[in-house]
């Protein structure tokens, strides 16, 4: 009996957009990513969730997984990856504002092999071996412990108050655990004020100086960061 051919595309419109109302309604992330790194050296890489699918006008429309703005460039292409569906593919912008953008439906979407999957290449993937040498001084593991982070805008206004799992510590700096990659950025300014709930009588400050892929953990990243004395 002769083998199917494995599948490496769809191209049937309705099957597509099918796909596109599976992956709203089951809240699934796509990770959407621009090639070209940004002025501070970063790629813009956000998870997006699909907000709304119009057969009739062949639009979608996606929106941050997490309350930040998109940081795409206007004019360039931007490249999609779902992972639950393993499926990927190049789009247009229709739209670009801060909270949301809209494209057309693709084309064509192509159908990852596990093995070119896991190739995939978006975020930088933490090493810590590699990096260890970079920092000024051996940094604890945490167990458990959970810090507040402050991020602020160049005038030192808060923009982001929230609670983080704190990865590890030492005397210049810490790591601590996000969900989405584009919530710190590198070169972002952070306070924390509080560590397990408990003020800390002089808050610590620092400068994010990357945000990598944890790969052992699943879709979860490292934030690393160096404290300013």
């Amino acid at each position: 009996m002769e083998q199917t051919p494995e599948r490496k595309l769809i191209s049937d419109d309705l099957e597509i957009i099918d796909l596109f109302k599976v992956i709203q309604r089951d809240k699934e992330k796509i990770w959407a990513w621009q090639q070209d790194k940004l002025e501070n050296g970063v790629r813009p890489v956000h998870f997006v969730n699909v907000r709304k699918v119009d057969p009739l006008k062949k639009l979608i429309e996606v929106i941050p997984t997490t309350n930040t703005d998109f940081t795409y460039v206007k004019g360039k292409d931007l490249f999609i990856y779902c992972k639950a569906k393993n499926i990927a593919t190049k789009i247009t912008m229709r739209e670009l504002e801060s909270g949301y953008l809209t494209f057309k439906i693709p084309e064509r979407l192509n159908i990852l092999s596990e093995e070119l999957a896991s190739k995939l290449s978006i975020v930088e993937k933490e090493n810590e071996e590699d990096n260890a040498h970079k920092r000024e001084a051996p940094r604890k593991q945490a167990d458990g412990q959970m810090v507040t982070v402050n991020k602020t805008d160049e005038a030192g206004n808060i923009i982001l108050d929230d609670m983080y799992t704190l990865y590890d510590i030492s005397a210049g700096g810490m790591g601590f655990r996000v969900y989405d990659p584009a919530e710190f950025l590198k070169g972002d300014m952070v306070t924390v004020p509080s560590v397990n709930g408990k003020d800390l009588p002089n808050p610590l400050r620092g400068e994010v100086m990357s945000v990598r892929l944890m790969e052992d953990e699943g879709d979860i990243f490292k934030v690393g960061v160096r404290f300013i004395k």
